[in-house]
């Protein structure tokens, strides 16, 4: 929690301005990795967007080296357990006949290979994400990797308990919003989608929308980013956690927050 806390606290000097009323929009684009054209297409999208790698596909590193040369944000789109037993599953996706051991090992080799992240998101999970005695050892495990990582909670489960999980590990932590293209051969739907996220936005003064490298969605948002962009900003998810800790947060409350934190260190208070 020390390393989260302190590199947020350094990061509020930013120029963030909390007195913006604008209101602000992320856009994470999920499952990149299996196909380079699609993938290259999505991160080349104009906006301060997030792209989720999925580790272990064919095209995981080209695309974060290509999402690096565009200056955009990379997660981890680390792949969990489902409930449904059809669904497709990658051979590196954690599940419940781990024991913690091979949890934490599967978990470094998937964090490590892809150096740029600066957060991880969970790819299906429906299963996994409602077990606390799953998702502590791998919120601990992100933590002990990197704690400056944050977690965003994709919510593939209404029960899913860890954006709650990753609070209490000590992470930076946040959650989906909206699904863009659940039908992602209905532009109709998508536009749907589209417009309940600013309108979540507008309510809420930001909102997360995840969507996919489908062509569908790709075309929809090359029409309409560039129009949305002249009444609301796009933050990458990063960059969200850092407006809401300042919004959130006065100078005060700030230096409250970081004397509690070294008060548990110093006895050894998780």
């Amino acid at each position: 929690m020390r390393g989260m806390l302190l590199s947020i606290l350094g990061l509020c000097s930013t120029s963030i301005s909390v007195a913006d009323q604008t209101p602000v929009l992320s856009l994470v684009i999920d499952d990149l990795g299996y196909s380079l054209q699609h993938g290259q297409a999505a991160i080349e999208l104009k906006g301060d967007h997030t792209y989720a790698i999925i580790p272990g596909t064919h095209y995981s590193k080209k695309l974060a080296r290509h999402a690096d040369s565009f200056h955009k944000e990379v997660i981890l789109h680390l792949p969990l357990q489902a409930t449904n037993p059809g669904s497709a599953s990658e051979s590196n996706a954690l599940h419940e006949a781990m024991d913690e051991d091979q949890i934490a090992n599967n978990l470094s080799d998937m964090l490590s290979e892809i150096p740029s992240i600066k957060g991880v998101n969970n790819h299906m999970g429906s299963f996994l994400t409602e077990i606390d005695y799953f998702m502590r050892p791998i919120m601990e495990g992100i933590r002990a990797y990197n704690p400056d990582l944050y977690f965003l909670d994709s919510r593939t489960s209404p029960r899913s308990i860890a954006y709650s999980e990753a609070i209490e590990s000590g992470l930076a932590s946040i959650t989906r919003d909206i699904f863009l293209d659940n039908d992602r051969s209905n532009t109709e739907s998508i536009h749907f989608q589209y417009q309940l996220w600013l309108q979540k936005a507008r309510e809420q003064g930001h909102a997360i929308a995840i969507g996919h490298p489908h062509p569908t969605t790709i075309r929809y948002l090359q029409q309409h980013l560039a129009e949305t962009q002249k009444q609301f900003r796009f933050y990458s998810v990063s960059k969200l956690i850092r407006q809401q800790f300042v919004k959130h947060n006065t100078p005060e409350s700030v230096e409250d927050n970081q004397t509690l934190v070294q008060s548990k260190l110093s006895n050894n208070i998780e």
